[in-house]
């Protein structure tokens, strides 16, 4: 599970704890019995209000991947969730996925739709040895300058941007 203060203005690669799950956390270190559940009755109160008053997003860890994936290569906007990394610390840099449906349009670029139903399109010019084939391994990683590459089994990668 990760919780993260709200998302209005978050951009830092790594949230910060919010100060209602650390309140949630410093009630362990009570002795007393009865004080530590009177603490942890107010700071639950509080951490469920922050929720409610969406000051605070909670969200497992399953779901932040599984998002990560479906939005890999999207450009994303100032006011969505921060670029949230796995547990080492790490971004999703290259995905691999299967080719379900390769065309090749007028301008002789071609257009990928991929297992996961993402569609991407290539913006270079490149030209394929061999014509991209449905049910090949796709990887594409992150290139220069936010762009990306998608190689199509053990051709050359070419240039791609995402379709919307």
């Amino acid at each position: 599970m990760i919780c993260t203060p709200g998302t209005a203005g978050a951009n830092a690669a790594t949230p910060d704890r919010s100060t209602v799950a650390d309140a949630v956390i410093r009630c362990r270190t009570i002795g007393s019995d009865k004080e530590r559940l009177r603490c942890f009755d107010a700071a639950a109160r509080a951490f469920d209000g922050a929720i409610a008053a969406r000051e605070v997003v909670v969200v497992d860890r399953a779901r932040v991947e599984e998002q990560r994936r479906a939005r890999f290569g999207e450009r994303r906007r100032a006011a969505e969730l921060p670029d949230l990394q796995d547990a080492d610390g790490k971004k999703l840099e290259s995905l691999t996925s299967l080719l379900q449906q390769a065309s090749q349009g007028g301008d002789g670029n071609w257009a990928f739709t991929l297992a996961d139903g993402s569609r991407w399109l290539q913006t270079d010019g490149q030209r394929f040895a061999v014509a991209p084939r449905a049910g090949e391994k796709i990887v594409i990683k992150h290139a220069a300058l936010g762009t990306y590459k998608l190689a199509v089994g053990r051709q050359p990668a070419i240039r791609v941007r995402r379709r919307p």
